[in-house]
């Protein structure tokens, strides 16, 4: 059983160890759009960890290094439930996280926070 690199990142709000966590060519899948390499995806996992309260972990399923996540959180006054999808290279390196979220009504006010958010510090560019 594989516990979550990312989720204890959201819960503690500190995403600093973010980069030591993903590989070179990591890929984050967001709701809203696939973001490459290390910083832009750390920055983005980043960005939701200020976004999202209460991050509770509720259930896991692993399949060798694939391991995905459902957990609960808030945005606002509103309850989301998540799946996390963490893929891990042979070192231990997240090479590929996906974010799915719920209910849509949630998830859209959430998005329109991500996205002032990442208006006042952009992601960095795409090499």
């Amino acid at each position: 059983m594989t516990d979550s690199l990312v989720l204890p990142v959201w819960q503690s709000k500190d995403p600093a160890r973010l980069p030591f966590l993903l590989a070179e060519e990591a890929i984050f899948s967001s709701p809203v759009a696939d973001y490459r390499g290390r910083d832009r995806a750390a920055h983005l996992l980043g960005t939701i960890a200020t976004v999202l309260d209460s991050v509770h972990p509720t259930q896991q399923w692993t399949d060798g290094p694939q391991s995905v996540f459902a957990f609960t959180a808030r945005f606002a006054d509103q309850e989301l439930q998540g799946l996390l999808r963490e893929e891990l290279s042979e070192t231990g390196s997240l090479t590929h996280v996906t974010l799915f979220l719920r209910p849509y009504r949630a998830l859209r006010a959430a998005i329109a926070e991500m996205a002032q958010r990442l208006e006042d510090s952009p992601p960095p560019q795409a090499v």
